[in-house]
């Protein structure tokens, strides 16, 4: 179902003047008067004398506000709202007027004002009859830009408007908004749109029930993106090839080859003058649903494995973006591994060692981390193509939850990179923490065994998430840069629903790098359009010589390591290592 085909024009017209059935202001709080030389506290302050408003007011709307203010102790305080009926006192040209506090200036970070923006939206929409918003945009600050103002507007009024595809109801619907801007920026809102569809459908393939979901819904999505010429797909559904080529991926697979083979799916952008100045791949996880194999999830942890294919869906909306945008000087190529992870008689089983695409030998010590084991053949599938960096997104530990709660974790073997990608997230309101990947965490995955030179869990019990990074990364050349996002505990809200997490950041990652390669700037905050930095190397995978034969089972001895894709932190018997989800 998706959001609200709302339709988005810019304006100048006086705000309070302009028609429309809703109309939201932001305003910033001044701050707070220190206590004077002596220590003293200052004494209380009127909350209507906090306030710092962007526009001149009528005298018979402020002294309204005003009092509204003094009762509801509203005083620009960020999270904090305040509403006004239209009258003809007042003279609105809005039936309602939400005034939205977004706390001082220079405190202001871009996701406070797409939350708070969201907030007021979506009271706006009970309204009866509600059909038409006008959204003043906030005065640009030195971390928050004009540009990322009207993306982070356009994006609250997506996802305010949206409801899964199966929704009992339709979703409210928008017909207008109007941005209040003294700026017309049209390709900035050509690209806000892009990337707020992106991030529905993310949240649409999410969404779409376990029972519903399959393979090809990812290889049907990704052909009808493939019906713009600049995409190409490839779908590899042999599964003999992926046995063959991809032999780490086909071990997750063997539970489910009967009711639903795995597929390689591939999806290539490349600007139609065919003059690319850079190479960039993207893989995400695309494991349909998680039972964790053998050893399996407690039930309050398999609930949401539905999930646990939005790093496929967030590189599918990166490449619905980058048709709907097509950048001039980047090649993008997405890869997605697909299969479901259960169980049935020849389902992948603890204490084996299986071959790699990259020819590094795993010993499998949990079949609940499998989506590293997907991952690591897709990296390398990714590396043949030889481009210039390798981005991988994954729903992937619980490790990551536990460290840096409902942000992105992201990390990488090159600093540079990974700090490029954390500026263009936070100037789409994306909650991310930056984590180092050391030489430490590639010597916690090295296999004790003789016949395995990795394992698929980490030797100690900490930095489950840097561990199973390295593993992904494992499986691509050493000196390539890469960076991972680790999203367990961003893809989904309480009530377990999807967030869309990432795909903003990628997106606008591109973007970034297509406007430095071109000369010009990406519709982004300064801060976020940085060019290329130099590259700085964090970790470095071991070399392992490559081993070209399949390895036969070994027996593996000792005590299960804890297990990190998406798993629980709370404690279990000993026949449930530690895991989330």
């Amino acid at each position: 179902m998706g959001s609200a085909k709302t339709r988005f024009s810019f304006s100048s017209e006086k705000a309070t003047s302009i028609k429309a059935d809703g109309l939201i202001i932001p305003v910033f709080k001044k701050p707070a008067p220190s206590a004077d030389s002596k220590g003293k506290s200052p004494k209380e302050v009127d909350p209507r004398t906090s306030i710092v408003w962007p526009i001149a007011l009528d005298k018979a709307l402020k002294d309204e506000i005003e009092a509204i203010a003094a009762e509801e102790k509203f005083d620009g305080s960020k999270g904090k709202t305040l509403t006004v009926r239209q009258s003809s006192a007042n003279k609105l040209g809005a039936r309602r007027l939400v005034v939205v506090g977004l706390g001082e200036a220079d405190k202001v970070l871009p996701r406070h004002w797409e939350a708070n923006a969201h907030k007021a939206l979506a009271g706006l929409l009970g309204l009866k009859d509600f059909k038409a918003a006008a959204i003043l945009l906030p005065e640009a600050t030195e971390k928050l830009s004009t540009e990322a103002a009207v993306s982070l507007a356009v994006d609250a009024v997506f996802q305010a408007t949206y409801k899964s595809m199966e929704a009992k109801e339709p979703g409210p619907k928008l017909e207008s908004v109007i941005l209040l801007s003294a700026k017309k920026l049209e390709s900035t809102l050509q690209q806000a749109q892009a990337l707020a569809e992106a991030r529905s459908l993310v949240k649409d393939l999410v969404n779409h029930p376990s029972n519903l979901k399959s393979t090809n819904t990812l290889v049907e999505h990704a052909k009808t993106i493939g019906k713009n010429s600049a995409i190409k797909v490839n779908v590899q559904n042999s599964v003999a090839w992926i046995e063959k080529n991809m032999p780490c991926f086909f071990t997750v697979a063997k539970g489910s080859l009967a009711s639903d083979p795995p597929k390689f799916i591939s999806l290539h952008y490349a600007p139609k003058s065919g003059k690319a100045k850079k190479k960039i791949a993207i893989v995400g996880k695309s494991v349909i649903f998680d039972t964790g194999g053998y050893q399996v999830k407690p039930g309050d942890y398999m609930v949401t494995m539905k999930g646990d294919m939005t790093g496929g869906a967030v590189a599918l909306g990166t490449m619905q973006a980058m048709a709907a945008l097509q950048p001039q000087n980047i090649e993008v190529t997405a890869y997605l591994a697909a299969t479901p992870n259960k169980i049935d008689s020849d389902a992948m089983i603890p204490d084996s060692i299986v071959n790699t695409t990259c020819g590094k030998k795993v010993e499998i010590r949990h079949t609940d981390a499998e989506g590293r084991l997907t991952l690591i053949d897709a990296v390398a599938k990714a590396a043949e193509g030889k481009p210039e960096e390798i981005l991988t997104i994954a729903t992937l530990t619980g490790a990551a939850s536990v460290a840096v709660g409902s942000y992105i974790a992201l990390m990488g073997n090159n600093e540079a990179l990974r700090d490029r990608i954390a500026a263009a997230g936070r100037s789409q309101g994306e909650p991310i923490q930056t984590l180092d990947v050391t030489e430490d965490d590639f010597e916690n995955i090295k296999s004790k065994l003789d016949g395995a030179d990795i394992i698929n869990t980490s030797q100690r019990k900490n930095r489950g998430a840097q561990t199973a990074a390295a593993f992904v990364m494992s499986g691509a050349p050493s000196e390539l840069p890469m960076a991972h996002m680790d999203i367990a505990g961003a893809d989904m809200t309480p009530d377990e629903k999807a967030t869309g997490v990432s795909v903003k950041t990628i997106v606008q990652y591109l973007l970034n790098e297509d406007a430095s390669l071109g000369g010009g700037k990406a519709n982004a905050p300064k801060s976020a359009a940085k060019t290329a930095a130099p590259k700085a190397k964090v970790a470095k995978a071991p070399a392992t010589a490559p081993l070209k034969s399949p390895a036969k089972k070994g027996a593996a001895k000792g005590t299960p390591k804890k297990p990190s894709d998406r798993q629980p932190p709370k404690a279990k018997p000993a026949a449930f290592p530690k895991k989330k989800k």
